[in-house]
């Protein structure tokens, strides 16, 4: 349950990444047209160029902008603010070399304005820091959450070895709500040889802090770091691989839980137009920690390897869908903490015209689906001895994202998880939803 919700919850820091754009109106879709036709009719004419470019671009023809400004430039060179507005078109198809070097020509031009020259190097300055030889981004989100079952408890009678029992009164199911905190860092240092490689870092770091359900607060950790090649010759050109080395830490209830570290291979390979499949491998250990609310907790301790294989397509340009599977065998010090399990999930985003006219930015709605199954290689002995394990999770999200600006984001986040186990011990649901700001720099 605690990796399913931070899995979910990562879905809002994603969509934080997202650009937006200015809202393209049927007015400035006629208007474009329109000085589309006035070009035929006048195609060397640098004034009509200029408003075909400008309709071009708030329409979001970018190719078509670009192609009408430095036309204009043909017959004017020594434009600054179009060769300002050259750059931010690049800058938007994420082509920063030619967005670069169209700002150094603006701000170099003694025909600049200040405000030009100004914006120039901001943009400059963005471009070194996210995709120089060395760059960082990050996200951050902070919000509160209300769950009906923060503590994951199961509902009605419990089994200890092998008898029913009634749960004490600390064992109930209580509702909350919690602060929830989260921020994920990227670091690339550009190798600049010709297979793109790359030293990739990531950090991440989720925590809820429950306002009454203490033994549910939880803190994550995650650390990865591999080089990143893309195989440019021979039939696998365009594959990129990525070995990496990863470590996890948790706690719950304010108490350490458990350390992993492992090491993986990612590979990815384009299929077809606007869709890739991707394919990760990942071996495991996990050394569980006893602490005084789970003192036998050690006995969790044991090896797992992944598996995972998944498929992104762009179905329109404002729509995106992902598929995919997975499945983990998990050998622990105790047979009846080994299991195997497999599962299976999709999504879908969905990008969007401001619909109230807030700011004229897209908004993101991005719903998830996911099932997995798992079987335990014993019965546990001190629950029901003459019972193996079995278990079905399901479970289901859906974020929208409203961006307040260039960088700050309302983020709301609705989430089921339901697990089915052949022991009531295990089965629970829960309900959560979630309201907050996310910022990304």
């Amino acid at each position: 349950m605690r990796l399913l919700t931070l899995a979910s919850f990562l879905v809002a820091i994603l969509a934080l990444s997202t650009p937006s754009f200015a809202q393209v109106t049927d007015a400035k879709r006629a208007s474009y047209r329109a000085a589309f036709e006035e070009t035929l009719r006048q195609p060397d004419n640098a004034e009509v160029l200029l408003k075909y470019a400008q309709a071009a671009a708030a329409a979001e023809d970018y190719e078509g902008a670009i192609t009408a400004y430095e036309r204009f430039l043909v017959l004017d060179a020594d434009q600054p603010r179009v060769k300002f507005e050259l750059g931010v078109l690049y800058y938007k198809l994420k082509s920063y070399d030619a967005a670069r070097a169209y700002f150094e020509q603006a701000r170099a031009s003694e025909k600049t304005s200040k405000e030009v020259a100004e914006r120039s190097s901001e943009f400059i300055r963005d471009i070194d820091r996210r995709w120089g030889t060395s760059r960082l981004t990050g996200e951050f989100v902070a919000g509160i959450r209300y769950s009906d079952n923060p503590a994951s408890l199961p509902t009605g009678t419990l089994q200890s070895f092998g008898a029913t029992v009634v749960p004490n009164p600390t064992f109930q199911r209580q509702s909350d709500f919690a602060f929830v905190g989260a921020a994920s860092l990227s670091h690339r240092y550009d190798f600049g040889r010709q297979d793109s490689g790359t030293l990739e870092t990531d950090f991440s770091f989720y925590t809820a802090k429950q306002f009454q359900v203490t033994n549910a607060d939880v803190m994550l950790l995650d650390l990865g770091v591999g080089p990143r090649m893309e195989l440019i010759d021979g039939p696998l050109s365009g594959v990129q691989l990525k070995p990496f080395v990863s470590g996890r830490y948790i706690t719950i209830g304010n108490l350490p839980t458990y350390w992993a570290w492992g090491a993986g291979l990612e590979a990815s390979v384009p299929v077809a137009d606007k869709v890739r499949a991707g394919v990760v491998v990942l071996g495991q250990r996990r050394d569980f920690v006893d602490n005084v609310a789970v003192p036998f907790n050690a006995q969790n301790s044991g090896n797992n390897a992944t598996v995972a294989a998944n498929l992104r397509a762009d179905l329109t340009s404002s729509v995106e869908a992902s598929l995919g599977g997975n499945y983990t065998r998990y050998i622990a010090m105790t047979g009846f903490q080994s299991y195997g399990e497999a599962g299976l999930g999709g999504a879908l985003t969905w990008r969007f015209e401001d619909p109230v006219g807030l700011n004229g930015r897209k908004w993101t709605l991005a719903g998830n689906a996911a099932l997995a199954f798992a079987t335990y290689d014993q019965p546990d002995p001190f629950i029901q001895p003459g019972t193996v394990r079995t278990q079905t999770d399901v479970n289901l999200g859906l974020l929208l994202s409203v961006p307040l600006d260039d960088r700050l984001t309302l983020v709301g986040q609705t989430t089921y998880f339901q697990r089915s186990a052949s022991i009531n011990n295990y089965s629970f649901n829960s309900f959560s939803s979630l309201l907050g700001l996310g910022w990304r720099f």
